[in-house]
């Protein structure tokens, strides 16, 4: 007896098994070799009632017990003797949970094993707490979560069907598509789609999504199933749910190919009719033979929305697929059109292109599309645009049309015709701009070259007969009779045409320098000695240098020709030119050599030949010549800058 309580008057300590008979829950105690030592009444109670019987419990092997276990509890009963033998061999504590059940009721227990150490000696104490109604509790909760998360991943799978077929735009492809995710998210093994005739339904009026179980069957045997329940569901207009024992209650909705599909026994079945937004049917969404259990409520619910969603969209994909042919048929026009056509938004940022205003403006459709108007206009021009386009914006100009030029992707321009219409709402406030443009650049550029061949003409009018007027002022002072006069103005108008055909066959632009000494040195080709050589690369002189040089080229020619190389059979002439840069500048220049001719002496007097140098070229086209009189022969250097772009003076 403990000694505080004899001090203090407490009874004695109850005996070891008083105290266990006090505890709740079965409680056995083990010795070292597994053998029960002691027992709680609870621990007799639980035994009895799974037995059936009275049992002695004191003095059995609960271990061996344990061992001997067969059937479906063994893999637990083994577990459990592992682990009161771990509890034995020192470890504190062990747990394990299992079920238990009596025959008229399903239980689960926790067996809880503790080490107990005593004069030197192992023990386990073995309990049995009754946990069934937590995990009856807990499985509620998983079935509750299992629903919960089905419930979960069919709307998901609702709102990715939903998604995926609003933007469908081909009734059979949303047909087919319903069919198959009403199957797999219903969970069925069966299902079908069947589609009243109509022009625009697919030539296949059921569409038929089975599971593997029945991919062994014929496709036409499978697509005339439920050919009965079909015509209920549209006679009915409403949603037909039944269990397999229900619709075997009723032959007149079973059918042969049914009968035969679904043997051995005939499954259950869910079908919804598919109402248009008007209010007509479509057909009906049918599902057959439920992988799990019978169809329910939320089922039929989620067939009924799938049904729904199918008749919009088939509606929409109807609708919008006259109005994508309507677009077609008129986008076809516009990107066939020979010109360009947009529509621009009020800022003047395009809206739609067609493929004629990229091949006029060399940017793609998508460049086109993020860029205005305006960033195309030549900037010239970009005033005018401005002041009409905003007029139209505002509602002054219901139209207006102008000629302008647009810079191209490539830098250069061109000349277009556009026409602008504006397209106003009901309150006449703006909403878009169609513009039509035409591509004129050929036209302007005839009218341009027109207008300059007009004024060019004027200008070499003008210059001719001035050039006629100083020939013949100049030969007649240097003339000693009429005959003369008449030899020499005569070949100076010669040369002068001669020039003037080269510029007329280039239209009035430039004249080939090489074919300019060809002209006056013709004369002088001979088979056996070369009188010329002509060296030099290829150029184009315009007009206001071609001129002045042809006449001084002409003037050395006629000299050479009377006094110089050209005056003996054996003389020649060797002419060479090159380009070179000065100051910035094209210059041409050129060198005339005689050769083998009669010797040379410096002239009495200065001729009509070297006025024409010396001040003719020099005030007319800013060249340099410079005249040597060399005995062997004349030579002659002409340096003269080369025009690059011509302008023609107004008239």
């Amino acid at each position: 007896m403990n000694q505080t309580s004899k001090r203090n008057g407490v009874v004695a300590i109850p005996p070891a098994e008083q105290v266990l008979d006090a505890m709740a829950g079965p409680i056995a105690v083990l010795d070292w070799s597994g053998t029960i030592i002691a027992v709680n009444r609870a621990w007799r109670e639980f035994g009895c009632a799974n037995s059936g019987k009275r049992t002695r419990h004191v003095g059995t092997n609960y271990l061996d017990i344990c061992d001997r276990a067969v059937g479906v509890e063994a893999a637990c009963a083994k577990a459990a003797a592992a682990g009161i033998r771990s509890v034995l061999a020192g470890e504190p504590v062990f747990s394990l949970e299992y079920p238990c059940h009596s025959p008229t009721r399903k239980r689960w227990f926790q067996l809880h094993a503790s080490c107990l150490h005593h004069d030197g000696h192992a023990y386990a104490v073995v309990a049995h707490h009754d946990i069934t109604d937590r995990i009856l509790v807990e499985q509620e909760r998983q079935g509750l979560l299992a629903r919960a998360h089905r419930h979960q991943e069919q709307l998901k799978a609702l709102t990715a069907v939903s998604t995926r077929i609003a933007a469908g735009d081909s009734p059979e492809a949303i047909f087919r598509d319903i069919t198959e995710q009403a199957r797999l998210i219903v969970g069925a093994h069966w299902a079908a789609t069947h589609t009243l005739p109509y022009a625009l339904w697919p030539s296949e009026p059921v569409i038929v999504s089975v599971s593997d179980k029945y991919g062994g069957f014929p496709a036409s045997a499978l697509a005339r199933s439920g050919a009965g329940l079909y015509s209920h569901v549209l006679q009915l207009a409403s949603p037909l749910r039944l269990t397999a024992t229900e619709l075997s209650a009723y032959p007149h909705l079973q059918d042969t190919y049914l009968a035969e599909t679904a043997s051995p026994a005939m499954p259950g079945v869910l079908a919804v009719p598919i109402i248009s937004p008007q209010g007509g049917t479509l057909g009906v969404l049918m599902l057959l033979d439920k992988q799990h259990g019978e169809f329910t409520a939320d089922d039929e619910a989620i067939l009924t929305q799938l049904a729904q969603i199918a008749s919009v969209s088939v509606e929409n994909a109807v609708q919008t697929r006259a109005e994508r042919e309507s677009r077609e048929r008129l986008w076809a026009t516009h990107e066939h059109a020979g010109v360009g056509i947009a529509e621009t938004n009020a800022t003047g940022q395009f809206l739609t292109v067609n493929r004629g205003l990229s091949v006029i403006t060399g940017y793609s459709r998508s460049e086109l599309l993020n860029l205005s108007l305006f960033d195309l206009v030549h900037p010239d021009d970009s005033s005018a645009e401005h002041a009409l386009y905003d007029r139209q914006v505002a509602g002054e100009l219901k139209t207006y049309s102008l000629e302008r030029r647009s810079i191209r992707k490539d830098g250069s321009s061109v000349w277009l015709n556009v026409s602008s219409t504006a397209v106003f709402n009901e309150q006449g406030e703006f909403r878009y701009s169609v513009r039509v443009i035409q591509d004129i650049h050929q036209k302007k550029r005839f009218e341009q070259r027109q207008a300059l061949l007009v004024r060019e003409l004027h200008h070499r009018v003008r210059n001719n007969l001035a050039v006629v007027q100083a020939l013949a002022s100049a030969t007649g002072r240097t003339s000693t009779s009429i005959r003369d006069f008449n030899r020499s103005f005569s070949s100076r108008i010669a040369a002068l045409a001669k020039t003037q055909t080269l510029l007329t066959e280039d239209y009035w632009q430039t004249a080939p320098l090489r074919e300019m000494l060809e002209c006056e040195l013709q004369p002088f080709w001979a088979r056996r000695h070369e009188r010329f050589r002509l060296e030099g690369p290829d150029v184009n002189l315009s007009a206001d240098v071609a001129i002045p040089l042809s006449m001084a080229l002409h003037e050395l020619t006629a000299n050479a020709a009377r006094y110089g190389a050209l005056s003996v059979r054996k003389g020649c002439v060797a002419v060479k030119w090159e380009l070179a840069t000065a100051e910035g500048s094209r210059e041409l220049h050129l060198s005339w050599v005689e050769q083998n001719g009669p010797p040379v002496g410096s002239p009495s007097h200065s001729g009509f030949g070297t006025f024409l140098l010396e001040r003719v070229l020099p005030a007319q086209c800013h060249a340099k010549a410079n005249l040597r009189f060399d005995p062997a022969g004349l030579q002659c250097e002409i340096h003269v800058p080369l025009v690059t772009h011509r302008l023609v003076p107004e008239y």
